[in-house]
């Protein structure tokens, strides 16, 4: 199971200190609209109206900057300014006792007490200002390097490594918190690894543990380094342009005794045409005497003037023949995306298993989606990796271009024993497309539909053919677990 991820408020945890500003601005400006005619007549209703009018602009601003925060963000990491003051929920605290003091100072009628008041402002302003260059030197020459996997299965739990390195040669760095992004089809999370210390010129690895429930391409970065130490009163930190992409693969599932039934059919289906077609696999065995039944197109005619009789080639028969895979990814109102991911989940295990029934040859795969797509990859462990990249980022299209792609499997190289699998949500028309296909292409309709198996994307056929592995947890949310 994914962690339960932190529950998101509408109110931003953290401030910046620029919108902290703004609002001791208005606030101030408030204040004195109605302390400093009081306490010093000189001051009119055009001074007081000036303040309220100045106050209500710095208000609206610092609370637009708050609400636009994360667009505000993305916008100044794209004209380069990658350094910020934040104010924590702490500092903000801090920040209120301050200005509560302050107020009660300059509007107490007692000396006393108010030079007593501008004495612990005094007190708690230093260190805020201590805490604020701290936090600047820790951060001071650290760079940051992030480390993802070559690819990962939707699904599963996997490993993000962030190396920090500390460059000052005298001081160390201490509680420095690494933030990652990673974003992709409506998920958006923000994992973390803390650094407690770096020694002088020291390096630290850490990492967080991702999962992703769903295939597909996925953006990482930019990493955000930040600091509070020592007080926690005050957070400066800074972006990295550390972005980077990683492929998602769809779920690798078992294939049930009833796909094992339809090959075995379709196997048998396919042998009997090429018999009767005078077809025969394409890895020579033998040749002997004729019997009665043979196929005369098999008669070597340079052994039987030798021999003095007839004499035929024996080709060594393969059940287990090139199976060629066809995904229609065809969008319609039954087909829901659950069952999409299941249809692409079978397609890549069909594909997998492949390469693990034979490590090499050549291989095929064809999606019919938004792009129509086709490999023809030479190799297991390459093709593996191409089909598994192909169908991580196929997108369903209702012009999903069936026709096109089948037509361009039948002018592709098929040998005797090619077997074809096409998994489609609209079963019936790829049934006469695929009679028409051959009768004009390959001219005889036997070469192409005594070889394919269509497999209806219903959850009844799915289910009967296919199962997601154990340890898939379907529907699942991301979710991130910082390591420090």
């Amino acid at each position: 199971m994914a962690p339960d991820t932190p529950r998101k408020s509408f109110i931003p945890i953290v401030f910046s200190a620029g919108g902290i500003v703004q609002l001791l601005a208005a606030g101030a400006c408030f204040l004195g609209a109605f302390v400093l005619p009081t306490n010093y007549p000189e001051f009119g209703a055009t001074s007081r109206n000036i303040l309220l009018i100045l106050g209500s602009v710095l208000l609206t601003s610092a609370v637009l900057s708050i609400l636009l925060r994360p667009w505000l963000s993305r916008l100044a990491q794209r004209i380069g300014i990658r350094s910020r003051v934040l104010l924590p929920r702490e500092g903000m605290v801090y920040l209120g006792i301050m200005l509560v003091i302050a107020v009660g100072a300059l509007t107490g009628g007692n000396p006393d007490t108010g030079n007593m008041l501008l004495l612990v402002f005094g007190m708690m302003a230093g260190p805020f200002v201590f805490n604020g260059w701290v936090v600047v030197a820790m951060l001071a020459r650290v760079s940051v390097v992030r480390s993802l996997p070559a690819a990962a299965q939707a699904g599963s739990f996997f490993s993000v490594e962030i190396a920090l390195q500390n460059g000052k040669r005298f001081l160390s760095s201490r509680l420095i918190e690494v933030r990652d992004v990673v974003a992709g089809h409506r998920l958006r999370e923000e994992p973390a690894v803390t650094f407690v210390r770096v020694g002088p010129g020291e390096g630290r690895s850490g990492q967080y543990q991702l999962c992703i429930a769903r295939r597909g391409l996925y953006q990482f970065g930019p990493l955000r380094i930040s600091s509070r130490f020592p007080l926690g009163i005050g957070e400066r930190g800074h972006s990295v342009a550390g972005r980077a992409e990683l492929v998602i693969h769809p779920v690798i599932g078992r294939l049930l005794p009833g796909w094992k039934r339809r090959e075995r059919d379709m196997a048998e289906s396919a042998s009997l045409a090429n018999a009767r077609m005078g077809i025969f696999d394409d890895e020579f065995h033998s040749i002997r005497g004729y019997r009665s039944g043979d196929n005369p197109r098999a008669i070597h005619w340079r052994s039987s003037a030798r021999h003095g009789q007839f004499m035929v080639k024996e080709h060594q028969q393969h059940r287990e023949a090139d199976l060629i895979v066809l995904l229609d990814f065809f969008a319609t109102s039954e087909f829901t995306e659950t069952l999409q991911e299941q249809a692409v989940s079978l397609a890549a295990t069909l594909c997998v298993e492949q390469t693990r029934q034979t490590a090499s040859g050549t291989y095929r795969l064809a999606v019919a989606g938004r792009e129509l797509q086709s490999l023809e990859v030479s190799g297991a462990g390459r093709f593996r990796d191409a089909a598994l990249r192909t169908l991580a980022v196929c997108q369903v299209s209702p012009k999903a271009q069936l026709a096109s792609m089948m037509l361009a499997v039948c002018q592709g190289p098929i040998s005797a024993g090619s077997r074809f699998v096409l998994i489609t949500p609209r079963p019936e028309a790829a049934k006469l497309l695929s009679e028409a296909i051959a009768r004009d292409a390959m001219q005889n309709e036997v070469l192409l539909t005594s070889r394919l198996m269509i497999l209806k994307c219903d959850q009844m056929t799915l289910s009967e053919v296919f199962a997601p592995v154990a340890e898939m947890t379907s529907g699942a949310a991301a979710g991130a677990i910082p390591h420090g």
